[in-house]
Formats: structure tokens, sequence, C-alpha cells
């Protein structure tokens, strides 16, 4: 007997009802202050009707504290247009000024021109202030901030201004020498000349699929000091084989010290580059079990979540995929992956939906992550509850339950679910910092959202910022383990993952009930260990590298 599989289906006022197990009930406090914060951004993505394939792909956006004020700003990636010049379609850059954010866009120089996709965030320069490198249709730029709240455009000079189609991006020290290295993924090889006419299903004209246009391979480029960078794409190993990547993250597979790196690739075979501490990648996903799914197929991977979800030490991996096919959980066992989606509840969400940015995020501060998808399609759908905007798709939030598996939140509870919008990134952080995270949601072709989290439970939290002083930056890389009476949390010091973005550049944990944390242990990226005594909860504290 064939056994039908559950299913959701999408209902007027964007409830989402999940067939064969319901959603999970009970209101989500989240508040869309999108308008009332001042963010006055729309996205915008050139479309005209040609159905070139670049339309689709962003928007992304960051939060960071640009003017260490200790307050989270926000950034957003202007798109663009392939037909046109794009000096009009401008970046913004949003100052918080508690809780209100003013535009200093053209002020700060962050206002740049061009097609934009995303971005990646950190103190590549170890000056003490974060700089933004932003992926583009084209020239990449890089934008240094020079500690007064000023951005300038060092790209050329520093040898990251790759002329491709690049969507995600992330800073990692791969060679442990101190300097904050940069991975790039490129989509596809696109030009106008090479754009085709495609049709949906229901004959209508349509996006192409990416498989239509030729691979682009990824580039790695190393911090060698000086505000210079050398491209090492090839000589590590990365530029060997070009796939269609579209996330990407960094993450120790092996536990050996070393930063990895997991690529998804869309409808190709994921990258699992394995880093052998002496300069060079070894592509090992198949034999790792992290290239495609438990039958054997290369899935449309989009974003990408890492964390240690199983509590065993060794992070685990979530991919974003298309839909009418399943997300991708990999959990991760002494270097080796094995597909557990259908285990953990996730084989059925995206029947109709597309999940595009992703996030672990602990809504509730009870210790245990939720899990956010953002949602947007690239092909018309037929069915879609608005046949204006077919590409349109409402965004999904679950709760795991007591039996392991993560369930869908009823819809109807949550405003930010609610809107129907192609959305891309989903970038989190506490930007009021009253303890709980929120969320930034970047939407293609239209106005984000900031969804502020106003959750009132009793649970305690901890929040930590990871300063080496004499590298004179947060110490990205590093993993610290909080010990509680009862339980122990393990996090690293990541922010970019997802989509096209970059998180809170602080570790924030939630740890329920307990109200005194025991000890802290760090990792520094250098491999060496320091414990902290005991800290109190409901706080930001700042820990200090020692030697």
């Amino acid at each position: 007997m064939t056994r039908r599989p559950a299913t959701s289906l999408l209902l007027g006022g964007g409830v989402l009802v999940a067939l064969g197990g319901a959603a999970l009930a009970g209101p989500v406090p989240f508040a869309n202050r999108t308008t009332e914060s001042g963010i006055t951004f729309g996205h915008r993505n050139g479309s005209s009707g040609e159905k070139f394939a670049v339309e689709l792909i962003g928007a992304g956006g960051a939060m960071l504290d640009y003017d260490n004020d200790g307050d989270l700003d926000i950034y957003l990636i202007q798109g663009g247009d392939a037909e046109a010049d794009n000096d009009g379609y401008r970046n913004r850059l949003y100052r918080n000024d508690e809780g209100r954010f003013v535009d200093v866009s053209a002020a700060s120089h962050a206002d740049i021109p061009g097609y934009g996709m995303g971005c990646a965030v950190a103190d590549y320069d170890n000056d003490g202030d974060l700089d933004i490198y932003v992926t583009r249709l084209g020239a990449n730029v890089l934008l240094r901030n020079n500690g007064a709240g000023v951005f300038e455009d060092v790209a050329t000079t520093a040898g990251v201004d790759d002329d491709g189609f690049g969507v995600s991006a992330a800073f990692f020290d791969y060679d442990r020498d101190g300097l904050l290295d940069l991975y790039v993924v490129n989509y596809v090889t696109w030009s106008r000349a090479i754009e085709h006419t495609c049709y949906s299903p229901d004959g209508l004209r349509d996006y192409c699929s990416p498989g239509e246009y030729p691979s682009a391979a990824d580039r790695l480029y190393r911090n060698v000091g000086g505000n210079r960078f050398e491209d090492v794409s090839a000589s590590s190993g990365v530029a060997s084989v070009a796939r269609d990547g579209l996330g990407v993250v960094w993450t120790d597979v092996d536990n050996d010290g070393w930063c990895d790196i997991y690529v998804a690739n869309d409808q190709m075979p994921a990258f699992c580059w394995i880093n052998d501490g002496e300069g060079r990648f070894v592509e090992d996903a198949a034999l790792r079990g992290c290239a495609v799914n438990e039958n054997g197929v290369a899935i449309a991977g989009m974003g990408v979540a890492v964390q240690d979800i199983d509590g065993n030490g060794f992070e685990d991996i979530l991919i974003t995929n298309i839909a009418m096919q399943s997300h991708l959980f990999l959990t991760n066992a002494n270097g080796f992956f094995e597909d557990r989606t259908r285990q953990y509840g996730l084989s059925t969400w995206n029947i109709q939906e597309m999940g595009f940015g992703v996030a672990w995020v602990d809504l509730d501060n009870d210790g245990t992550p939720e899990l956010f998808v953002a949602n947007g399609a690239v092909g018309r759908n037929p069915g879609a509850p608005d046949l204006q905007r077919p590409y349109a798709q409402f965004n999904q939030l679950a709760r795991k339950d007591d039996a392991g598996r993560y369930r869908l939140v009823d819809a109807s509870t949550i405003a930010a679910l609610q809107s129907n919008e192609v959305s891309r990134g989903v970038i989190q952080g506490d930007y009021d910092n009253d303890g709980d995270i929120d969320l930034l949601i970047t939407n293609n072709g239209a106005r984000p959202q900031l969804v502020r989290n106003d959750s009132k439970t009793d649970n305690h939290w901890i929040s930590l910022s990871l300063r080496d002083e004499s590298l004179h930056r947060d110490a990205l890389g590093a993993r610290v383990e909080v010990v509680t009476s009862d339980r122990t949390f393990r996090r690293t010091l990541r922010p970019q993952s997802g989509y096209l973005g970059s998180n809170d550049p602080r570790v924030h944990i939630g740890v329920g009930k307990a109200s005194r944390i025991e000890r802290v242990i760090v990792t520094w990226p250098d491999g060496k260990k320091q414990q902290f005594g005991a800290l109190a909860t409901n706080q930001h504290h700042t820990l200090r590298k020692n030697g």
C-alpha cells in the first residue's frame, strides 16, 4: 500500500495547516516594525517581463554594529536592472538610534550602486570596526570602515573585485594566521547574450532553469595583510570544480581545528571542502555523505544553516530546497553525515513552498532552537493564492516537539508568516537589546520585514561578545560551551549563514530555567581553551582572550 505523505495547504488569510499531523498552535508574539522603525527601503529586481535569471536571486542584507555603539544597525542590498544603468539602484545603511533607524547611506558612503545580491560582514583588517563585502552581478565591492562611520570601496586594490555573478560569501580564517580570509560563491556564468525564452508548465513565459547556463567556479581569497588578499582559488583546489552555488557556510566538519567549507549547489551535488591544514582543500562531500540526499539525488540547494542540533559535539547541516522536494537535514557524527530529514519531521515542509533563507534560532530562550525558513518561488505556480504574484509564498516556522521532530507552527498566530512575499534572506539579531532574537526578512522586489520578538517568558539567556585583543577584533570561529547545572549549550561565533546575509556578531544562547551559568569554556580560533567562571544570566558579557 502506498502511504500518502503529509502535505501543507495555504489557505485564505495565510493560515498554514499541516495535513498528516496538526501544526503546532499557540501564539508567537512577533510584531512587524518595518514602517514604525523608519526603514523605507524597497528592493528592486529590474523585472521587465524578459525573465532574466538574475532577477529572482536577491536580495540580502545584514545586522551589524558598524559604529561600535552597542546596538545593531541594518544594511540592505539593492538589486538592479540587467539592461540599464544601475546608478539609481543603491544599497542602504540604517543606523539604530534606540530602536528607530536613521538612513545614513549617503553620509557613510555605503550607498554603492550596482546590481547587488548579498553581503558578508567582518573586521577583515583587524582595526576594530566592521567592514562589508558586497556580492553583485559584476564586480564585487569591499567597503572598508574607517572607524568614523565612513566606508570606502577598496575591492580593486585589495584584489577581491571578482567580476562574476556573486551570491553568498563568508569571512573565515582558514589558515589560522589571525587574518580573515574570504570565500565567494558564484552562481552561474550569465550575460544578456546567452538568455533565451523558457516557459512554465501552464505555457506562460517563465524563468529558465539554472541548468540552461554555464556553471561558474567559486573564489577563495587569502588575507595577506596590509589590506591585500591573494586569489588562491586555483592553488587551494576550490576552483577545480564549477557548480551552480547559492549558499555557503564554514564549519569544522571533523573537529580537527581547521575550518572547512560547505556550499549548497543548485540541482548539483554540494561541495564539502575539507581543509588539510596546509593551504589546500579536498572536495569530499560524496565520501562524507553530504553531497546528495539519502536517495542519491542532488537537491536544489539554496540556504545553509549549521548547528549542533543533536548535541554530540559535531555540527549538523540543514539545506533548503525547491518546492515538491524535501529540505535536507544532515546530522554529523565524527565528520560523516547521515540524512535524517524524515526522522526530524522535515520531509513534507516544502510541498508547495520553496525555501531560501534559513535560521536555527531560539526565539523563546528555552534552549531549543526553532527553525525559520524564508520562502519564495522561482517558477510560476498556477495554483498560487495570488495569481498576480505567482512567485510570492508564505514563510514557515517550526518548533521541536517532545518526540524530537520539528513541527510547523500555525501561521495564523504569526504576522511574519502571513506576509505573502518572495522572501529570500532571514537575518537574526537582537536589534532592541531586550534579550530575545528578532528577525530581518529580505524580500525580492519588495520591502523587507523587521520582525520584533515580543516574547514574554521566564526563560533566561546570555549574550557574548568574544574578543581577541591581539587581533583587535571579534574572534570569528571561536567555539563556546555554556554550562548550567543540568545542560551544556554549544555555539560557534559565525555571523555568516543562511542565504546572502550576515547575522548579529554576538553569540546569543537561551538557557531555559537556569538562572545561573556555572562556567563558560571558549575554544579560541588558534585552538587555545579558556574557562570563565560563573556569569550572570539575562546580560551581555564581553569575554577577552588572555594570552
